[in-house]
């Protein structure tokens, strides 16, 4: 299934949604009328409206058999009986001339975003206020938390280009790093992906850092890439983003939810505030999450400090780090053993983040209610 399709006959559209690192293809209008008897259908469709003054006579029924989908159109002008016209359609976005490459990514990112959740897998992404605040300690027990609960291959990506800790974490030794998948975004597939990471404890599969850094800056498309086809090939991906990376940190479309990690220190507050507010404007505020690790409630900076500092709800965890230090020195993760209060704290937080108490609530009880979830 193509994630965006294009209705065009203008080369240069296609090629203009490309550059920016989207995957595209062009269709025509019988292909319309097949994706509107189909189950499968692109996320994102992009309607070329240049030259013609009425729909496409398929995207009404389109939309109706599609209705998660986004549409967006592009149009010689800004018409009000055409702009009417399409609101009565669903259309999400229209983006008028003249055209620009920019626009068009934004738009068509918009709409992409707000459907990614329901055609892929779950993202999490974390991110350090500074260095040393636990951001991969939290990465890594939240992966592991998951791959437990769900029984099923959660995917962790280092993104660090250079200096990454999350395999020391897990106790591995990885052969490949994300900079080998990304220099081959061509081939990743799934069995790509099966050669590339590392397969660690608790269903988790690492794609790790790499031991050296390597000259020159990474293509935010490829990066683009890379996490569009974890997202569709996991159900679970946990993300490791350096906070120095602006190109690492502008690539999280595909982030189901982004968690901003400090510590009740002023400095790491500071940072934490300024990153959490840029990735609000940039991701909207309801995917963005703050967590304060390592916290004590005697502590100068008091819980509703760190609110104050932030500007919204903050969550908790304990501090405790002889336990967190022996689990790094042990090669595994805490939350695998559950018993230290620090374990059972990022276990609940990881299964908060990912609805997984909240899914387990809504199951029936009893054995005709499990069959009947099942079947579900």
């Amino acid at each position: 299934m193509h994630q965006i399709a294009i209705l065009t006959s203008d080369d240069s559209l296609v090629e203009m949604l490309r550059t920016s690192g989207l995957r595209v293809t062009g269709i025509d209008q019988a292909e319309l009328a097949r994706y509107s008897r189909a189950t499968d259908a692109p996320q994102v469709l992009v309607v070329d409206m240049r030259g013609h003054d009425q729909l496409p006579s398929g995207l009404a029924a389109y939309r109706r058999q599609h209705s998660g989908a986004g549409v967006v159109l592009v149009v010689s002008s800004l018409e009000p009986r055409l702009m009417l016209e399409a609101m009565r359609a669903g259309v999400s976005e229209c983006v008028a001339e003249p055209l620009s490459a920019k626009a068009l990514d934004e738009a068509v990112r918009r709409v992409l975003t707000n459907v990614i959740p329901q055609a892929a897998g779950q993202v999490f992404a974390f991110i350090g206020a500074k260095g040393g605040v636990g951001a991969s300690t939290i990465a890594v027990n939240t992966a592991a938390t998951l791959g437990r609960e769900s029984q099923n291959q959660v995917l962790l990506i280092d993104m660090h280009t250079g200096h990454g800790d999350a395999a020391l974490f897990l106790g591995v030794e990885p052969r490949f790093s994300v900079l080998d998948a990304l220099e081959n975004i061509h081939r990743v597939d799934e069995s790509f992906f099966s050669g590339v990471v590392e397969k660690a404890v608790s269903s988790v599969h690492l794609l790790a850092s790499p031991t050296r850094p390597r000259p020159g800056g990474v293509d935010p498309k490829r990066v683009r890439a890379l996490l569009e086809s974890a997202a569709h090939m996991y159900r679970t991906t946990v993300l490791d983003v350096p906070r120095s990376d602006v190109t690492m940190i502008d690539t999280l479309d595909h982030a189901t939810a982004i968690v901003v990690v400090t510590s009740q220190e002023i400095s790491s507050l500071r940072n934490a505030a300024r990153i959490a507010e840029t990735l609000r404007q940039r991701y909207g505020p309801a995917r963005v999450k703050v967590v304060v690790n390592r916290f004590h409630r005697e502590a100068v900076i008091a819980a509703e400090d760190v609110e104050r500092v932030i500007g919204g709800d903050v969550k908790r965890i304990p501090s405790d780090y002889k336990a967190a230090l022996d689990a790094l020195n042990a090669g595994r993760p805490l939350v695998l053993d559950m018993e230290s209060r620090l374990a059972k704290s990022l276990s609940a937080f990881a299964k908060d983040l990912a609805g997984v108490a909240k899914e387990r609530a809504e199951r029936p009880s009893g054995v005709l209610g499990r069959l009947a979830w099942r079947r579900a």
